[in-house]
């Protein structure tokens, strides 16, 4: 028998005995605080201490005040999108705005201007994580790069902060570590076309090269995909039907491109004024951000 505590973002505590449900405690809401700091943080351990309050610690000061430049935020928010309307990204994880993931129910709405918000709220985060991350001297476009690249991929362990890009930078390797945006784009072990786009852009700001012409860069024999006999199937498909799911269209993510996925494809053309014919080429793609 084991007991786990596992800990839910709307502040609720279930503890377990096996996989029995054996208790539920209400934290209202005090637990976001420390999910942010679990989140974020590059520690490897925690302890519980047994005293009431910390003793008396300096505390260096934080490093405050760089922002993401204008060519990072361009660049986030080209491949964010901002949708107004919460949605399932594909994995579960309801979300709204620019990526905004806190607190998102489903059928929730808001202005662009919460979206506008919400974005400014989670980028102080994301900029805060890199400045206390990188201990080398780097440019505002090298930043602007990693801000983007954190807000994709998270800053804890299992993203930036445990990143061999993170660790090769700080080693002074900067060429090194320019190479390790290309590894993260993969979803599920598969490379997608959208990641690698979107990680040669971030790579090319921190190079300071122009990333624009990643915006339909397409590495390779990339597939056209179209209801075809057999059915297509796979991950680009999935990837597809993921990104029309976002934008309101009832179709069934489960990566086979069948009758539901090519009526999407044609409304979702036919609403962008390009030729409704249900083949996702290069600017369906483009259109559709993946």
């Amino acid at each position: 028998m084991s007991r786990s505590l596992e800990i839910y973002s709307n502040g609720q505590i279930v503890e377990r005995d096996d996989d029995q449900p054996i208790k539920i405690i209400e934290t209202e809401g005090e637990i976001k605080q420390l999910l942010q700091a679990l989140k974020f943080s590059r520690a490897t351990t925690f302890t519980i201490s047994s005293d009431p309050s910390p003793p008396e610690i300096d505390i260096p000061e934080p490093r405050g005040g760089r922002r993401i430049n204008a060519e990072g935020l361009k660049l986030l928010t080209t491949f964010e999108g901002c949708e107004l309307h919460a949605y399932d990204d594909g994995v579960g994880v309801w979300t709204i705005g620019y990526g905004h993931t806190s607190g998102v129910a489903p059928g929730m709405t808001i202005t662009q201007a919460q979206a506008e918000a919400f974005l400014q709220d989670d980028l102080e985060i994301f900029e805060s994580a890199v400045q206390d991350a990188v201990s080398v001297s780097i440019t505002d476009a090298q930043f602007s790069a990693l801000v983007c690249f954190c807000y994709n991929v998270g800053a804890g362990l299992d993203g930036f902060g445990g990143s061999t890009l993170l660790r090769l930078l700080n080693e002074g390797n900067y060429e090194g570590a320019a190479e390790q945006f290309l590894r993260w784009n993969k979803a599920g072990g598969q490379p997608l076309l959208g990641l690698t786009r979107r990680r040669k852009a971030e790579q090319a700001l921190f190079l300071e090269q122009a990333w624009q012409p990643f915006l339909t860069f397409e590495e390779g024999k990339v597939r056209v995909l179209k209801l075809d006999n057999p059915l297509m199937r796979g991950e680009d498909v999935r990837q597809v039907q993921t990104a029309l799911k976002k934008v309101g269209f009832s179709v069934d993510a489960d990566g086979v491109f069948g009758n539901g996925t090519d009526q999407a494809v044609r409304q979702f053309q036919q609403q962008k004024g390009l030729i409704a014919d249900g083949v996702v080429g290069a600017e369906t793609r483009h259109r559709l951000n993946v």
